[in-house]
């Protein structure tokens, strides 16, 4: 054989196996677009509205005066009938707690020059924390709250009741399993919309339970919501 056939033959072999190599490769490459997935991430949300399972309410008070014991007897009288009227107001003794008093003295204030001081040396203040399950009752109370003046209750503060909702673990399960259902249902809109198919879910991941107040005119109603993020295939 010369030299020339030679060449030629060697170099049919070379051709020959770089189209067979470049076959394989092009044949793994639709092989691997066909079985692999593309990824797509959806978000279901959740949202219930339920009733605060707790109240709190703290009615402050004050005394002013420039005698101790004489404060100190209208803070008792006031104490006494701020229990009275919670307990009028239909909320247990059990739910009520008197918290210590507090004593300011004006004369240690710092004045101006030839200010005079007032003329109540002390400012005593005190207050009644309500913690209750009775949430409903605590808007009647609060309206008839300027009742207490006049038994001479000088009342302090903003006396602004607050609504808990602590029974999240109880409705958790049912709104992580809508918020899960409300991704698929959006994972199926997005596979018809882009003609693909929908494959299996590949992860999901809960974002935090957010607990608000439904408006400002009702804080004893709450809004919980939570969403999840999901992925799935689509082929």
């Amino acid at each position: 054989m010369t030299s020339q056939r030679l060449s030629l033959v060697l170099s049919a072999l070379l051709i020959a196996l770089g189209l067979g190599v470049a076959g394989y490769f092009i044949g793994e490459g639709i092989s691997g677009r066909k079985s692999g997935s593309r990824i797509i991430s959806v978000k279901g949300l959740s949202e219930k509205e339920v009733p605060a399972s707790v109240a709190t309410w703290t009615i402050g008070y004050a005394a002013n005066g420039n005698d101790l014991g004489e404060i100190n007897k209208k803070l008792a009288e006031s104490t006494k009938a701020v229990l009275a009227f919670l307990q009028e107001a239909g909320f247990a003794e059990t739910d009520l707690s008197v918290q210590p008093p507090s004593l300011h003295d004006t004369s240690m204030d710092v004045r101006e020059k030839d200010t005079p001081p007032p003329p109540e040396r002390y400012r005593a203040d005190q207050s009644v924390l309500l913690r209750t399950a009775k949430v409903d009752a605590i808007k009647p109370a609060l309206a008839s709250a300027s009742n207490l003046m006049v038994s001479g209750v000088l009342l302090s503060g903003k006396a602004e009741p607050n609504y808990i909702f602590n029974q999240l673990n109880d409705i958790k399960p049912g709104m992580i399993q809508e918020a899960t259902r409300n991704a698929r249902i959006a994972a199926e809109q997005f596979s018809r919309d882009s003609q693909t198919t929908l494959g299996k879910l590949r992860n999901a991941s809960q974002g935090w339970f957010q607990v608000e107040n439904r408006d400002a005119a009702t804080p004893e109603r709450k809004i919980v919501r939570v969403v999840v993020d999901v992925e799935y295939e689509i082929n």
